[in-house]
């Protein structure tokens, strides 16, 4: 007599949506690692500024 699917344990049938996700999350994580170099350092440049913009001179996070 052929096993019924309905007392399945729920995690063994997530698996497969489970690994369609961390797929596209490689994907997108391999996708940001390939950016625009001069883009990345602008950006690094505007995010350390707003950061350390309000922060003592004594504490800033970036010298």
């Amino acid at each position: 007599m052929p096993t019924s699917n309905k007392h399945e344990h729920p995690a063994r049938a997530a698996v497969p949506q489970e690994s369609m996700r961390a797929d596209a999350l490689v994907h997108l994580l391999e996708k940001w690692m390939q950016g625009d170099q001069t883009e990345q350092r602008e950006t690094f440049e505007v995010l350390r500024h707003a950061l350390d913009e309000d922060r003592p001179r004594d504490y800033k996070l970036f010298s």
